[in-house]
């Protein structure tokens, strides 16, 4: 990880507590998976690559849909769980491990990048990583990611943005406690976790954790678009819906490579 990318941070699940980011995971609404699919159904895309796979949640939804999907990420342990997946499920799913910014894994119809994922970059390294994501795309491929809408993250939207979730596995009790702060001076949503993770009996153990997320702007997004290769097609709520500037919380954006 060089220093660009660690100004920001990764939250813990994606490497010390790998294991219970399932669990934890709040991207289980099916929503946004139905309105990526449609989007990719509408444009006749059968390749996806997913750069930022995760354990795989859109990689294995696609791949049910009938698409040839290759799931890349930076995190092996993330990559480990979604391997033992595709073995439990004997799903026919390839997963690599690679960098947004760098990966070459060929030519694909479509790339996706959810999740937020882009946020984890400073904005240097996302406009790197979209010049990455136009060498990994036939010509006219699609490109569609979501992220924060910086233009809708009032005070209120933030305070919601925080979280409580407790979850029992087996004999193990997960508690995750979350809530952020905005720099909206320089798009940055900052998140604070705490984690206790209790086995049994046994005395619980306590994580402390904060990331950070480059958010931004519709229009912004459009203007970095244009300058790395790709043309905006269409900029929508997440689960596919009209975007709404100002009240809309997170952006889909789908751009085509020109």
């Amino acid at each position: 990880m060089d220093t660009e990318k660690s100004k920001l941070g990764l939250p813990l699940q994606y490497s010390k507590l790998s294991e219970y980011y399932d669990l934890l995971s709040q991207d289980a609404d099916d929503s946004k998976n139905r309105a990526i699919e449609k989007i990719l159904q509408e444009h006749k895309v059968k390749t996806v690559l997913d750069l930022t796979c995760g354990t795989g949640s859109q990689v294995f939804w696609l791949a049910e849909c009938g698409y040839h999907v290759t799931g890349a990420d930076l995190s092996p342990a993330l990559l480990e769980i979604a391997r033992n997946k595709t073995q439990k499920e004997k799903i026919d799913v390839k997963f690599i491990e690679g960098d947004m910014r760098t990966v070459q894994v060929g030519e694909y119809d479509a790339v996706i990048t959810i999740f937020n994922a882009i946020g984890h970059l400073t904005k240097a390294d996302f406009e790197k990583a979209m010049r990455n994501v136009h060498a990994n795309l036939k010509d006219n491929g699609l490109y569609i990611f979501d992220i924060f809408n910086l233009d809708a993250m009032t005070d209120d939207a933030v305070k919601n943005l925080a979280m409580d979730i407790e979850k029992t596995v087996n004999d193990t009790k997960i508690r995750d406690v979350q809530y952020s702060e905005l720099d909206s001076d320089n798009g940055r949503l900052t998140s604070y976790d705490e984690f206790s993770i209790q086995e049994g009996s046994n005395q619980p153990q306590i994580y402390k954790g904060q990331f950070t997320l480059q958010i931004y702007m519709a229009n912004e997004l459009r203007e970095m678009l244009s300058r790395n290769g790709f043309k905006t097609l269409g900029q929508y709520a997440i689960d596919g819906s009209e975007f709404l500037e100002k009240k809309t919380e997170s952006i889909l954006t789908v751009a085509k490579k020109i």
